[in-house]
């Protein structure tokens, strides 16, 4: 009798063809966060996305033909991968007041930094550029929808319980990227990191985050 042996199949790794796509789309991506952010959308071009990424510029068009389509996806990823470090670092954090102002204190973190710079400098590129323009109101709206998102991550999956709940958890994402916008149009980090600490207080009254959420 003839015994055959096998590996086992390990049915979470995707085959190795497309682990390598995963990987080298990750790559061009990456790339492309950090051109737009060192360059700007005038800047970026294709051929220095594809250098940057260690990738050949061949293989660059087979994922992403046009600029416009890299700049929106690599917005998207950005998001999702801020979004994946926010759940990481509340991973941790008990449920109550604490988590919830660590959680509005990395969303600040989040619209001070380059995820709000990016969208900031398409925004006003899309201005001068019909298509451009489409594209950027459309990836908006889709990191709208994921940070609206970390309301579940911090308050949990039930959130929001009431209509009244989910509005005023929009109006604490207004005041958050408003605060943050402060930053990008030159106002000290020091100075706007103060109104952060007195906001926030604000913010977690208008939540009604108190001594009930502690002792939850």
């Amino acid at each position: 009798m003839i015994i055959m042996w096998s590996m086992p199949l390990d049915l979470d790794r995707p085959p190795p063809r497309q682990a390598r796509a995963l990987e080298t789309r990750r790559r061009l991506l990456d790339a492309a966060v950090d051109e737009l952010l060192d360059r700007g959308y005038a800047g970026l071009t294709t051929p220095a996305v594809a250098a940057r990424a260690g990738v050949s510029r061949g293989a660059q068009q087979n994922y992403f033909p046009r600029r416009i389509d890299l700049v929106a996806e690599a917005v998207r990823h950005l998001a999702l991968r801020q979004l994946d470090e926010m759940q990481d670092r509340l991973r941790d954090v008990p449920s109550g007041r604490q988590r919830v102002a660590k959680g509005l204190d990395l969303l600040f973190d989040q619209y001070s930094g380059r995820l709000f710079s990016a969208v900031i400098d398409l925004s006003l590129a899309g201005r001068g550029d019909p298509e451009l323009g489409a594209v950027i109101l459309r990836e908006e709206r889709n990191i709208s929808r994921t940070m609206q998102e970390t309301a579940t991550t911090i308050f949990g999956p039930d959130f929001p319980q009431t209509g009244e709940l989910a509005s005023r958890w929009s109006t604490v994402l207004s005041a958050i990227r408003g605060l943050a916008l402060l930053k990008l149009l030159g106002h000290t980090p020091e100075g706007v990191d103060h109104q952060w600490s007195m906001t926030r207080s604000h913010l977690l009254a208008l939540l009604e985050v108190g001594e009930d959420a502690d002792r939850s």
